[in-house]
């Protein structure tokens, strides 16, 4: 797997005094700084990292989650300018470059933006671009209609709210189906209504109830309702029991409870089926 730029989980190697290692099969060992004087980090700890590519020859490891990895979108702050460029904050101890050639306008201290990371073959390195646009697939071969899908809002227009589908594709939220306001950057779930002829994509939220469940999601959700929010079947039951109680086949019975955990409708432990309290 690929895993520069990305978010991953890394087993500790060894832990110096300044210097944690860990062991990866793609670049061998790689170091983090230690710097945290409340954690203690032991060997063999599994430990949430970023791997960052300093330069063509060296990869680093941060502790922590960066809030947006390698070919994804993400609204930055800038927190410094430069003569080459702005930094921006990414999350963690290190900042992301923003070079005036991938401003489209001239960025200022403060103020954030909306960016795609992206990885620069020319010096190995992660860098922010404002031109967005250009990352944005012509295609939708992946999508259809009614598709569950993450989307983040880039701006307001006259037709209601520009977003990005999937980290890929162009969409739009029409203003007359959206009650409140959307922020710049905000993150949320949509369902897909219609992908027209120039592959943009119309949207509508995702409301999370009746409407957006599927008949076999709603049978298990009122299920749940009637005997006190959880129940002992679940995907590991026999086709039989699943039919017996719900009228439906086992592979669409997994389908529904695969789609409602998805939603964070339900939760799934040690075979047991619970319906969350915000449900």
């Amino acid at each position: 797997m690929d895993i520069l730029g990305k978010n991953v989980k890394l087993k500790i190697a060894e832990v110096k005094a300044d210097i944690i290692i860990f062991e990866t099969e793609d670049f061998g060992e790689i170091q983090a700084e230690n710097n945290d004087l409340i954690i203690k980090y032991k060997k063999d700890q599994e430990v949430e990292v970023f791997i960052y590519p300093e330069n063509e020859n060296t990869v680093k490891a941060f502790i922590g989650s960066a809030y947006a990895q390698v070919n994804e979108f993400a609204r930055l702050k800038v927190v410094a300018i430069t003569q080459h460029g702005v930094f921006m904050d990414f999350g963690l101890e290190k900042d992301i470059f923003c070079p005036f050639a991938e401003q489209k306008t001239k960025m200022e201290i403060n103020k954030y933006y909306t960016v795609f990371i992206y990885l620069d073959k020319k010096t190995n390195r992660l860098v922010a671009s404002a031109k967005i646009e250009k990352f944005i697939s012509e295609q939708v071969p992946d999508l259809a209609e009614n598709d569950e899908v993450s989307i983040i809002i880039i701006n307001k227009s006259p037709l209601g709210y520009n977003a990005i589908v999937e980290n890929k594709y162009q969409g739009l939220l029409y203003s007359n189906e959206v009650f409140g306001e959307l922020k710049q950057g905000e993150t949320t779930k949509a369902i897909i209504k219609k992908i027209r002829e120039d592959n943009k994509i119309d949207l509508r939220l995702f409301k999370n109830d009746a409407s957006d469940i599927s008949k076999f999601e709603q049978q298990i959700i009122e299920y749940l309702k009637k005997h006190d929010g959880k129940m002992n079947i679940n995907d590991k039951s026999e086709p039989e029991e699943i039919y017996r109680t719900f009228g439906i086949s086992k592979k669409n019975f997994k389908k529904a409870l695969g789609a409602l955990y998805r939603k964070n409708i339900i939760d799934l432990k040690d075979r047991l089926v619970k319906l969350l309290d915000n449900n």
